[in-house]
């Protein structure tokens, strides 16, 4: 088995470091200029655009898709909403 199927393999249904920092900011600038939450945000303990932001990641409600392209050109599309977090 190569590499880059082991990576693709153990990656499938998980998010790098990397990708949830880029999905929260993103998400944190919509909040930020004005874009309405897509949970309650009476329930939090802190009422703040990152908080905010890293609720919805963390339950899935978020409709992004991050794109992955793997060293071999091969291309993956993965929904936030169907990746597990820890």
């Amino acid at each position: 088995m190569s590499i880059n199927k082991i990576f693709e393999e153990s990656w499938k249904n998980r998010l790098t470091k990397y990708e949830i920092a880029r999905i929260i900011s993103a998400r944190a600038l919509q909040l930020a200029m004005g874009a309405s939450p897509l949970i309650d945000t009476n329930n939090l303990p802190f009422n703040d655009v990152i908080s905010i932001a890293e609720e919805e990641l963390k339950r899935g409600v978020l409709p992004i898709t991050v794109r992955r392209v793997y060293p071999n050109g091969k291309i993956e599309l993965v929904s936030v909403k169907k990746v597990e977090f820890k």
